[in-house]
């Protein structure tokens, strides 16, 4: 049974860990990718009980500004893949920015990503960018804040929650109201080379 069809048999988000965490990454991937935008709307309510957190994104064996890549899966109607690439700037903070088709119009989107509340969801936080380019592989620095790219990135949040060891799912938030707009990462293998 595939994760899309355990999503539309209702399965419990503990039988849908244990699926993914016994794929391996390509197996992963695939099935996380073939999701509807619906099975995304499905999966982050799921998954409302289960916050992520720091390492989710940047493992804690990991070293400091060694940048880890997300393959994403969102559910507008176009360019639906992405990625999302992460390192650990301090001790309570990562930062990163989004790889897309779509990079050169819309801007790299960095973001940052601090300490979660207890029992809150991790915020992907695009109104605080990086002081300084985290990474000498990854594109300048922009403003979210500036045309065209505030269309996109401004004022926004993202609210992820955990589904397995790799799987996380998150929803925007814009102005503080919640939109319409869910996506799916699943974390790269260690040590995977980031492409340009």
């Amino acid at each position: 049974m595939s994760l899309q069809d355990m999503l539309r048999a209702e399965a419990c988000p503990q039988d849908i860990s244990r699926h993914l965490d016994a794929l391996d990454h390509a197996q992963r991937l695939a099935e996380v990718q073939s999701l509807a935008p619906r099975d995304l709307r499905q999966l982050y309510a799921l998954c409302a009980s289960q916050p992520a957190d720091l390492p989710d994104f940047v493992p804690v064996e990991v070293p400091n500004g060694v940048p880890v890549r997300h393959f994403g899966i969102n559910s507008l109607p176009l360019f639906r893949h992405f990625e999302k690439r992460f390192l650990r700037s301090g001790p309570e903070q990562l930062t990163g920015y989004n790889h897309q088709a779509l990079s050169p119009i819309t801007g790299p989107g960095y973001f940052t990503v601090s300490a979660p509340e207890p029992n809150a969801p991790v915020a992907i936080d695009y109104r605080l960018i990086p002081s300084e380019l985290p990474h000498p592989s990854w594109p300048p620095l922009a403003s979210n804040e500036r045309f065209p790219a505030v269309l996109v990135f401004g004022h926004m949040r993202d609210f992820v929650l955990r589904v397995s060891r790799q799987v996380t799912i998150g929803r925007a938030e814009k102005k503080g109201r919640l939109q319409r707009a869910w996506f799916a990462l699943v974390r790269g293998e260690e040590g995977q080379a980031e492409s340009r």
